[in-house]
């Protein structure tokens, strides 16, 4: 089975080093500069992390960037000791309104357990990404605007 290459024979495939990886990113980043040049390239992207901390320890974070106008949510953590507490949903409000002082219009992410939660706080569902043991990420956005 093929993707409808007529290749039959690869050679010189290895592993990349991380100046080979780093060529490849700029490479691409070329690729979609000269497709789009209204975007901007990955060094423009803004990083967004929150956190909140109780009796200095962290309890719940998130990891996210802007970037392209929209909020590409990485990370939403809450220890287990605190959830059914509302702390996701206001580290969730909270990215979202610094993404939009930031341009942001739409947000997006990928769950493999917290659906549910996401619908609740407006999230749509969008797509679905099957994956070995029954862990498939669900993906889910959101218009800001």
């Amino acid at each position: 089975m093929n993707c409808g290459d007529k290749t039959t024979h690869l050679n010189n495939i290895e592993v990349a080093s991380a100046a080979q990886a780093t060529a490849i990113a700029q490479g691409f980043q070329a690729f979609v500069s000269a497709q789009h040049p209204q975007l901007a390239d990955e060094s423009a992207d803004v990083p967004l992390q929150l956190v909140i901390v109780e009796h200095s320890r962290v309890i719940a974070g998130l990891l996210g960037r802007v970037f392209w106008k929209g909020l590409e949510i990485e990370v939403l953590w809450v220890d287990q000791g605190h959830r059914q507490r509302g702390l996701g949903r206001q580290l969730l409000q909270r990215a979202e309104a610094e993404a939009r002082i930031q341009g942001a219009q739409v947000a997006y992410l990928r769950t493999a357990q917290a659906a549910a939660f996401y619908e609740r706080c407006g999230y749509q569902h969008c797509g679905y990404l099957p994956r070995p043991l029954g862990t498939g990420l669900h993906s889910y956005h959101k218009v800001m605007g």
